[in-house]
């Protein structure tokens, strides 16, 4: 059984969910204001997401603006997704396995269940990037398990049958009926940037390069390096011009 010990605050409620404490999943489906501290938390985690993507956008020289722009775009992005994951697990529960709970409590638990991709900008850190994505792949997955049992009330085995269930309709919409929609998706995307997004081997010198006022202050003290040498030969012809008393 499951111990509830109250709903607490935005911050704290994010850090239980990313130490996937059940107790939290079933609150957050009571809380009055759950669904709000649910979407908030999917925005959060496509924010974070989207900044650690924005490499993409500096390649590409994106100004502020649209730098900004863009990432809102992809946080918005993120929360269709989110709804789209809410409905399919929804009606897997009350179709397949034919229990009856309302939409908002499991749109909250799932939301919530979003938390783990928090932390999603650490993907493109150097040398373990790469390896922290699958982590968090795996860790965002047991947290949907843990939200879609809570939320159902489901043994856990039906929780995985549930989400892998929710997880194949998804890919099967996202590739029939839900590709123009995805297809608008990634155009506003690309109109928010007002470039090609688009990240290639070419790209690299210009990751590696040095940022321009790193080289602009280099370029000042060597002036500056080279005007005091000047000014202290100049000081050295002076007194060897003197006469000597």
């Amino acid at each position: 059984m499951v111990e509830v010990t109250g709903m607490p605050g935005l911050w704290e409620t994010m850090r239980q969910a990313i130490q996937l404490n059940e107790a939290i999943f079933v609150e957050i489906q009571r809380a009055p204001g759950g669904l709000f501290i649910a979407l908030l938390v999917v925005f959060l985690a496509g924010l974070s997401e989207s900044l650690g993507q924005s490499i993409i956008l500096f390649v590409n020289r994106v100004s502020p603006p649209r730098f900004l722009f863009a990432l809102v775009i992809t946080a918005a992005n993120h929360v269709v997704g989110y709804l789209l994951w809410s409905v399919t697990v929804w009606l897997v529960g009350f179709y397949l396995f034919a229990r009856s709970v309302p939409f908002m409590a499991i749109a909250s638990a799932v939301g919530l269940a979003y938390a783990p991709q928090l932390l999603a900008f650490f993907e493109l850190t150097p040398f373990f990037g790469n390896s922290f994505s699958v982590i968090l792949s795996l860790w965002s997955m047991t947290a949907i398990l843990i939200a879609v049992r809570a939320g159902f009330g489901l043994e856990t085995w039906e929780a995985i049958v549930m989400s892998g269930t929710g997880w194949l309709a998804i890919q099967l919409w996202r590739r029939t009926v839900g590709r123009p929609i995805y297809g608008l998706g990634r155009w506003l995307q690309r109109r928010a940037a007002g470039v090609p997004l688009k990240y290639t081997a070419a790209d690299l010198p210009t990751l590696r390069r040095r940022p321009t006022w790193l080289e602009n202050m280099d370029t000042w003290r060597k002036r500056m390096n080279q005007r005091d040498l000047r000014e202290n030969l100049a000081q050295l012809a002076e007194k060897h011009d003197q006469p000597h008393v």
